[in-house]
């Protein structure tokens, strides 16, 4: 009788929820699951040339200039332009990539890269119309075609500015927290190398550090112009996507933080200057502007019921989101265990009713980040994690909390295949790609855009490192509830970030517990309600579909024997819907079932089926 009062007085509370409870009489019997195989790891292919190979005239082409015997890993680059849509090839041939009108020196170039005659070809290539993007020259061979008198490498230089100058690169750092970027934390005496040029007569600086050296420089040589970064893309992208910067960002979530994105933006920008009738893949489905990723995090026992107030607010908005679960079956020190019918029965309601599901670990702990990896092995119910407090634990494994919740989830949602993962309290130790990826998962939330300093989503690499990336894509969460004043007195706040990053063609990932929903749901419907029609309002598993078929796809742009007509040929290994192509010149007229926006630049593809391929005939206007 006590028991029953009590759950009446839970219904009584969960905000309005119309869900049914029930007496949990299946709390005592065993949990469903669904066997998780444990994979291997596949290496991806080792050399970047097969990799990325030459296939169409209008690639950017990737000069690698240190192939030693201890080189810089290309992944920097790769993450940047294939973020921003950017076609490129990587080769170490320089007649080679000098056949194309756009180069990119990189990583770097001393006294050993270049004998003076390929320095001279390099001029050459500029005064006939070429355009070059390099970063860290330290041989004086270049130093009058990239226009610098010296350079001094340093690991003091904290921040950096953009000139007020219009240079055609900046076109999208409109914003002040773009145009003022912070490199590490002012706390630390030294932080990542720096080169700091100090600019020929001839040259203009498009940013400087905060001695005032150049960052950035340019200079016009014949038909050509060249541009000089005095930092790595390692250090300033994919240390910051890793979170191994040194404090750079600054603030952890809630803030429009472009640390990382400027440079991706910067290239964009450059190739768009500078090619001739460039084509981009758009970052967007549909020839949208931007998408707003929903997601709730259900962690404490009486989180479930209210997911179907949020549910109802994103239908009546045309919107979906994705629910994370803690998938809690055992009692410890912080909480008891919650992951029983009727619980069971509202997930199960909320992916029928059209939502998405992911897991949010098992005991959800603080100390996540600090967990071995664990044998691979870990299998419910033999896996009996316990937390100890706030940020301890027994028994518990990185595997453990992501390959036996997965076991769960699969097991007892009928139709479930759980391929999101998102960590407690958004702890990440750096063997989370590894387990991730050994237990059939292919996406993460689990890093905060103003911690990693970038909106775009990005491939996680193995071991948060700088060599290999692993098969798991990241979405950083952007906006959260918890943060004082609350969620529902944010609004405002979260709107102006979300259009923000909509200007650069990035996400805003949204994460609302699902704790309460009187004050929430309306937070959140006042927000979809004000969002402009060119943000697609979806869940994460639906976009981070979309985001990894148009990672993997393969693409090539090529002329025709008629003058105004190209051929678009586009081949997925992954199912594809509203795949997008901006064109520099106007379309007249497209074959093939694709869509031509009324801007006459956008293209939305057909939907492709796996493996398929497309072939697009495009005649240009005029």
């Amino acid at each position: 009788m006590k028991h029953s009062l009590a759950v009446t007085l839970l219904v009584s509370a969960l905000c309005g929820s119309s869900a049914v409870w029930k007496l949990p009489t299946e709390a005592t019997l065993p949990l469903r699951t669904k066997p998780v195989p444990l994979r291997e790891i596949v290496h991806q292919h080792s050399d970047p040339f097969q990799q990325f190979p030459e296939s169409f005239p209008l690639q950017v082409a990737v000069l690698w200039t240190n192939p030693g015997p201890d080189p810089e890993n290309p992944l920097p680059l790769v993450h940047s332009l294939k973020e921003m849509g950017i076609p490129f090839f990587i080769t170490r041939d320089l007649p080679q990539a000098l056949g194309h009108r756009l180069v990119i020196l990189y990583p770097s170039v001393d006294s050993h890269t270049f004998t003076q005659p390929q320095a001279d070809q390099l001029t050459t290539f500029v005064r006939q119309g070429g355009f070059i993007f390099a970063q860290d020259v330290f041989w004086g061979g270049l130093q009058n075609l990239l226009g610098f008198r010296s350079f001094a490498p340093l690991r003091t230089r904290h921040h950096l500015n953009f000139s007020a100058t219009k240079d055609p690169i900046t076109k999208y750092l409109n914003r002040p927290e773009e145009r003022e970027i912070q490199l590490g934390s002012d706390h630390l005496p030294e932080i990542i190398w720096s080169n700091g040029y100090i600019p020929d007569a001839g040259a203009e600086v498009v940013a400087h550090f905060d001695d005032g050296s150049a960052a950035l420089l340019t200079k016009s040589v014949g038909n050509g112009k060249v541009y000089l970064l005095g930092l790595s893309l390692l250090d300033v992208v994919l240390r910051n996507q890793n979170n191994r910067d040194y404090e750079a960002q600054r603030h952890y979530v809630n803030a429009f933080e472009p640390g990382a994105d400027v440079w991706l933006l910067v290239l964009r920008a450059w190739y768009e200057a500078y090619g001739q009738d460039w084509v981009r893949l758009a970052t967007i489905p549909g020839g949208q502007r931007s998408a707003l990723l929903l997601s709730h995090d259900v962690d404490w026992e009486n989180s479930f019921a209210p997911g179907f107030d949020f549910v109802r607010v994103e239908k009546a908005n045309q919107a979906s989101s994705t629910f994370f679960i803690q998938t809690k079956y055992v009692d410890d020190a912080n909480s008891k265990a919650f992951f029983f019918a009727p619980n069971l029965d509202i997930i199960r309601q909320l992916k029928a009713g059209g939502s998405t599901v992911g897991s949010h670990s098992i005991i959800h702990s603080r100390g996540f980040n600090k967990f071995e990896l664990g044998s691979g092995h870990e299998t419910y119910p033999g896996y009996q994690p316990r937390g100890l407090g706030f940020d301890t634990a027994s028994g518990a494994t990185v595997f453990g909390e992501v390959r036996v919740s997965k076991e769960l989830l699969d097991g007892e949602i009928p139709g479930q295949d759980t391929v999101f993962f998102r960590a407690g309290h958004l702890r990440v130790p750096v063997s989370l790609p590894e387990a991730l990826e050994r237990s059939g998962y292919q996406f993460d939330s689990s890093f905060t855009a103003g911690d990693v300093l970038s909106n775009f989503p990005f491939a996680l690499p193995r071991d948060l490192g700088f060599e290999e990336d692993s098969e798991i894509y990241e979405f950083p969460v952007t906006i959260e509830d918890e943060e004082a004043p609350g969620f529902a007195k944010r609004v405002p706040e979260a709107l102006q970030v979300i259009l923000a990053n909509a200007e650069n063609g990035a996400v805003s990932v949204v994460l609302i517990h699902s704790n309460e929903s009187t004050l929430k749901a309306a937070a959140e419907q006042d927000l979809l309600r004000q969002l402009p029609p060119d943000i697609i309002k979806t869940d994460m598993v639906t976009f981070a579909n979309f985001w990894r078929a148009r990672d993997r796809i393969q693409w090539s742009l090529t002329p025709t024997s008629v003058p105004t007509e190209v051929l678009l040929q586009v081949e997925s290994d992954e199912s594809v819907i509203g795949l997008t192509f901006e064109f520099q010149r106007p379309i007249a007229t497209v074959t093939g079932g694709a869509t031509l926006f009324p801007d006459n630049r956008h293209l939305v593809l057909p939907e492709l089926a796996p493996g398929h391929k497309v072939s697009l005939h495009i005649d240009y206007q005029h």
